[in-house]
């Protein structure tokens, strides 16, 4: 695995605890569907700091997503709903940041080159 379970597990004091090994491989499946929008194969996905805390996102949505949406009432704004549906939407954004944010550098650990779409500039 690319990241380290405990860290993801203590990081959230409401979510942690349900993070699952299966939720764990589909958060890695997320990242591996990301990293492809980039050109990069699983193989060349290395850990970091980024990377973990996009694995920790991915995680923590499926969990909110799983519970929110369980308990049958639908989630219309910050005052609807209950904590899972209120931590859905920080983790969809937090999602969408670091995704804006990670590039072909970032998750292969410094890697670029051929099948990559990174560029150096130089002034």
């Amino acid at each position: 695995m690319l990241y380290d379970a405990n860290l993801i597990r203590s990081g959230d004091e409401l979510l942690g605890p349900n993070v699952t090994n299966d939720i764990l491989m589909k958060a890695e499946g997320w990242l591996t569907s990301f990293a492809a929008r980039l050109g990069i194969v699983k193989e060349d996905i290395k850990p970091g700091f980024l990377v973990q805390e996009l694995v920790a996102a991915y995680s923590y949505r499926e969990i909110c997503f799983m519970k929110s949406y369980g308990i049958g009432k639908a989630f219309r704004s910050n005052e609807d709903g209950d904590y899972y549906s209120r931590k859905l939407v920080f983790f969809e954004r937090r999602i969408r940041d670091l995704e804006n944010r990670l590039t072909v550098k970032d998750l292969t650990g410094g890697k670029s080159g051929q099948g990559y779409r990174a560029t150096e500039i130089a002034r």
